[in-house]
């Protein structure tokens, strides 16, 4: 790992209305660009901007500037995070996980925005994934760190890469991260306002939540923290275990097994739209291939099991055959960052009742037994949300008006938290 290569800048103001460019990870080859499409380039304030309007475009930012000072660098190469450390410091500071193959600026409208209102530091970084999916025209490929990444063919026919299979990128280095942009953090705050962090907290959506599970089990930086649609990741209970057999069965035409595998029942949306459907389309498929293709020792690039991208391709339109126990070598590697319940600090967790990606029963409740049985029960708090799903833009959409955002249950659920955490 490199020392920090940062810039701090004084800025006006630090919501996301007001984005800034950034330093991509590289030049991307021609006939690759970003989700976002030419208008929104890697690298551009644009794409910060959709980013962190993708979870939920309804969020509106706090009113009125928020003075303070942007510090923005990389820890080691892929990584990048970015601090904002509003004048008006209260003295804490909350740190993001990063859900998804996100950016650092996937958060901002969720938790940025608000916490910098109300006077908290915030810091976030990429989980060491680069600029997490490139999307590929015919004939084009993403080299990272002289590798050729795996193309995952997208059901709408086009391609993408993920910095996600890069070699070296297991979890564990998204755990170095967030730990290490903590102590990033608080030093610089310590400078630049003369004194010492109060209380550091930790929040995360999604894989951004196992974050929070795992650095409230491994490390004393944090006095709480805020998981929400938390990824659970044991050799029992974990997506890669879930979602071949959903893909499976769906793509069988069998969708009531569903319920057999834990998952809530569908939702039809007014136009006569499956929610199980697009999940499928949108994220099981290229979900449970990337997991795959970094645990596997038939393709894996990360765990340096192999260099040809080939491998994994070859299940592009096959992940509902691929099975966890077809190598010891999975649960091995699963293992070495299990979650334990095992906390060390408290824990508000909360998981939305229609999470078709993450289901509660297979993501959460499992997670609140292991707790249990650690007993750290007396430092766990923990919450079903009525009505939502694993993203706000997806409650958001008129044709499921049955469906409702978690989000306000999750800003009162931080609440909640500082006034355990600080009487």
């Amino acid at each position: 790992m490199q020392n920090e290569n940062m810039a701090t800048v004084e800025a006006d103001d630090l919501r996301s209305t007001s984005p800034v460019a950034y330093k991509p990870s590289q030049p991307l080859p021609p006939g690759a660009a970003s989700v976002f499409g030419p208008k929104a380039a890697f690298g551009s304030p644009e794409f910060a901007r959709q980013d962190a309007a993708a979870i939920s475009p309804r969020i509106e930012p706090p009113p009125g500037p928020i003075p303070g000072w942007r510090i923005a660098g990389c820890l080691w190469p892929a990584e990048r995070f970015v601090i904002r450390i509003p004048k008006q410091w209260n003295g804490r500071l909350v740190v993001a996980g990063t859900p998804s193959q996100r950016s650092e600026f996937a958060n901002d409208r969720l938790w940025s925005d608000p916490l910098l209102a109300r006077g908290y530091a915030y810091a976030c970084g990429n989980k060491s994934l680069g600029d997490g999916v490139v999307v590929l025209a015919d004939g084009a490929a993403l080299v990272v760190s002289g590798v050729t990444m795996p193309r995952f063919n997208m059901p709408n026919g086009a391609s993408v890469a993920f910095w996600h299979t890069e070699p070296g990128n297991c979890m564990q280095l998204w755990m170095d991260e967030f730990y290490r942009l903590t102590r990033l953090a608080q030093s610089s705050l310590e400078e630049l306002h003369h004194r010492a962090v109060e209380v550091t907290y930790a929040v995360g959506l999604s894989n951004g939540g196992n974050q929070v599970r795992h650095a409230l089990e491994k490390s004393d930086l944090y006095a709480g923290g805020l998981a929400w649609n938390a990824a659970l990741w044991t050799v029992e209970h974990n997506l890669l275990r879930q979602l071949p057999p959903a893909i499976e069965a769906m793509e069988a035409g069998n969708a009531e097994r569903l319920l057999d595998l834990d998952f809530p029942p569908d939702v039809r949306g007014t136009d006569g739209s499956s929610l199980y459907q697009r999940n499928l389309d949108v994220y099981w498929h290229a979900t449970a291939w990337v997991h795959a293709a970094t645990l596997d020792p038939e393709m894996s690039i990360p765990y340096g099991d192999t260099r040809d991208p080939a491998r994994a391709e070859a299940w592009n339109g096959r992940m509902g055959s691929w099975r966890i126990d077809r190598a010891d070598t999975i649960a091995l590697r699963i293992e070495n960052y299990a979650h334990t319940g095992r906390l060390r600090a408290k824990l508000i967790d909360l998981a939305s009742e229609y999470d078709h990606l993450l289901p509660p029963k297979v993501h959460f409740e499992p997670y609140g037994r292991l707790v249990a049985q650690s007993g750290a029960q007396d430092l766990y708090r923990s919450a079903l949300i009525p009505n939502a799903q694993h993203v706000d833009a997806w409650s958001e959409d008129p044709a499921y008006p049955q469906m409702r955002p978690g989000y306000p249950r999750v800003l009162a659920a931080f609440d909640e938290l500082v006034a355990w955490v600080e009487g």
